[in-house]
Formats: C-alpha cells, structure tokens, sequence
C-alpha cells in the first residue's frame, strides 16, 4: 500500500507538475517537543528527534527492553504524538521545491493518497489523474485552483472527523464513568507539580491531572516540582496513617471519576493499603492514526 502510494504520487508530479494531489506531513511542532524533551531527560529517557525514523526506533527498542516494569514505550509514544502536526492534502504546485512535499511522518520525498478512494475524496482525484496520464493526456483533469481548494477542503474535513471522533470518545467516557461513579485504572506519572500529579492513563492513553484536594481529606502532599511527591493519608479507621511517595514513570492505580463539567475527568490516588483490593486491567497498546 505504503509503495503503491509512493509510485502514483511520483507518476503524478512528473506528469503535473503544478496541480498533482500529494499529502503533506510538517514536521513536530518545535516548542512542544522541547518541552516534551524535557519531560523524557526528567525521566532519564533520550530519544533521537532528528527524524521519524530514528523516533520510532527509540521506541521499538523501549518497548521491547526486557524486565521492564513500567510500559515506558507507551508512556514516550503517547508524550512524542502531542507534538505532531497532521497531515495535510495539497496542490503540489503551491511549493517552490520539491523538498517540501516531503512527509515527515513516513519519512517520505513524496507521498499521497490513492489507494482508499471507497472512503477518500482526494484518492479519487489521484485516479483521475493517474488515469488521464494513462490514457496520454498532457493536461490534468483538474486545473491548479480546482485541485488546490478540493485539498483544503479535504484537509479540513479530515480534521474535523478527527476532532468528532476523539471527542465522541471523551464524551462517551465521561458518560460512562458518571453511571460507573467510579473506575480504577492502571497509569503512570508523567508530571509532577507542586500540588498536583499527572498520569497517563494507559488503557485510553489520556492523561488526567490528580489535584491534591481530590485525594482526600486531611491528607498531606509534599513535592518537589517535577521530581517526586509525598502523600501521607490519615489513619481511617482500622487503617492506620500511611504515606507513598510518587516519582516519575511510577505505576499507580488512578480512581476516574466524571466531573461535573461535560468532558471533565477527575483523578484521585488510593490509599497505598487498599490498592491491593484493586482489579487492574491489562494493557495492550493505542491505535494508530492513518496518515
């Protein structure tokens, strides 16, 4: 698929040079991977930014790194996809130079669609170019202006399905979790602020902040920003005072609970000595997004 995509895009700028349908890929947005860089280095992770491919074989080696208790691959792929820009469609005759038709994502010269046009409006331009150069014809079926607006078109629908569907997902969550009341499930901190924790919830790799007035009555939180927290819990009755201290790429069970405003997800740690009454789920991975 991924060659079949490639040959059609290269057939079409030799051929139309000036209004050949190509998806584009930018590259990560710069100032969010430097921040995200410095989650990592906090976390004593490095990872080679330079190109896509050297991201992605990072993770490959951080998934499969044996006797690894925290899913770290999965922790570092959800933190690297906040700082992509999407795809988008264009003209290729809006560029000055064919070194910018490249896709970053695929680490691609030149890439578009073509081989889903049952479900993709721009595939079904690339095939009516493909076919009228097929049939020997030197002009495209579709000028310049009218392949550069369906593009834009096209991109902004795109995005607009993408924004449906995790919004439908983070509503249809929140639902779930106001009839549920409560839910609790596996994480890992990924953030540490002076009165708060974040953890990726890795089953639906959301992240949700933990405010220290949302673990509990009476309890007491310490931390030093971005390094560790200390949560001691007062004695409960039978349970006697406990304390944990959290750190960076830490385990945790995380309490969900659905807040008052739509789409609003609150966080609560347990106490250490009831966690173990605690059924986590196993985790499997994330979706991939078509690019």
């Amino acid at each position: 698929m991924l060659k079949a995509n490639v040959s059609v895009a290269e057939k079409l700028v030799e051929h139309y040079p000036d209004n050949a349908i190509i998806r584009r890929h930018v590259g990560p947005k710069e100032n969010v991977l430097k921040d995200t860089k410095k989650i990592l280095t906090r976390m004593g992770i490095e990872v080679d930014t330079t190109s896509s491919k050297m991201m992605q074989e990072a993770l490959n080696k951080l998934q499969h790194a044996p006797n690894q208790p925290t899913p770290v691959g999965l922790v570092v792929a959800s933190l690297l996809a906040k700082c992509m820009s999407l795809a988008t469609y264009h003209s290729s005759g809006e560029f000055d130079s064919p070194v910018d038709y490249f896709h970053y994502g695929l680490s691609m010269e030149l890439y578009t669609h073509f081989t889903s046009p049952i479900r993709r409006y721009p595939d079904l331009i690339a095939h009516r170019q493909l076919q009228a150069i097929l049939e020997g014809k030197k002009k495209s079926p579709m000028d310049f202006d009218e392949v550069s607006e369906l593009a834009e078109l096209s991109s902004q629908k795109k995005y607009a399905s993408k924004l449906a569907s995790d919004k439908s997902g983070e509503l249809f969550l929140w639902l779930f979790l106001r009839e549920q009341v409560t839910m609790h499930e596996a994480a890992c901190v990924v953030e540490i602020g002076s009165e708060s924790i974040d953890v990726l919830v890795l089953r639906y790799g959301i992240q949700v902040r933990i405010w220290r007035d949302y673990i509990g009555e009476k309890v007491e939180f310490q931390s030093k920003e971005k390094e560790w927290a200390h949560i001691t819990w007062p004695a409960d009755g039978d349970k006697p005072k406990c304390s944990k201290r959290y750190e960076l790429l830490d385990n945790v069970v995380v309490i969900m609970k659905a807040g008052k405003q739509l789409f609003k997800i609150n966080g609560a740690l347990p106490r250490p000595d009831s966690s173990n009454d605690v059924h986590v789920p196993s985790v499997e991975g994330f979706a991939t997004e078509d690019v």
